[in-house]
């Protein structure tokens, strides 16, 4: 099997028979579509597919998450995003073939799941017991990390870090300024001003 899906690797880039070309190292998984694959933008199959891989185009998968979901760089400018965002995803049985490589060996990440939206980090960003910057700093959001939304108000976002990679971060407040948004920020409610806040979402 690993014969025919390298010849079919050869013949689809251009590489006649014969020819000398680099063997990919056995730790790069590269796979073959033998069919029609959808292509997600977050490893949840109730999302719409974003792409879809044709029949004889190649990848190099280069994470899967814990249930199995495998992602690749989709090669688009993502100056926005961060961590596991920055990845496109298809199922594990999707139909293709293994042309080097073990799945077992990739990097296993964490996935947004669909319904959220997140914010992301380029760098620690502070965590705040309440929306604004003279509260107490409860904690730090890694960097490459993400969390849930769960609230809003001009200038902060109320989060929730147990959906995320971190989930052992504790909840509050980030600054609007500090982080990169994921998903549809109107989705998201929208909270008075006028409300003293002991969390997020949470009023007094």
């Amino acid at each position: 099997m690993l014969f025919s899906a390298l010849a079919v690797l050869m013949y689809s880039i251009g590489v006649e028979p014969g020819s000398a070309i680099d063997t990919p190292s056995c730790s790069t998984l590269l796979i073959i579509a033998m069919s029609p694959i959808d292509v997600y933008e977050r490893p949840d199959s109730t999302c719409a597919p974003w792409s879809i891989l044709l029949p004889g185009q190649i990848l190099e998968i280069l994470v899967t998450t814990a249930d199995g979901w495998l992602g690749f760089d989709p090669g688009v400018a993502q100056a926005g995003n961060s961590g596991s965002f920055r990845y496109r995803w298809i199922k594990r049985d999707a139909s293709f073939t293994i042309a080097s490589g073990d799945p077992d060996m990739l990097e296993v990440v964490w996935g947004p799941s669909a319904g959220f939206t997140y914010v992301m980090t380029f760098e620690p960003v502070p965590v705040f017991l309440e929306p604004d910057s003279l509260s107490e700093i409860v904690d730090s959001l890694p960097c490459c990390s993400a969390a849930a939304i769960t609230c809003r108000i001009p200038g902060w976002y109320g989060i929730d870090p147990v959906k995320g990679p971190h989930p052992g971060t504790i909840p509050g407040w980030v600054s609007e300024t500090a982080v990169s948004i994921n998903g549809v920020i109107e989705d998201v409610p929208l909270r008075s001003q006028l409300l003293y806040f002991s969390g997020p979402g949470q009023s007094m």
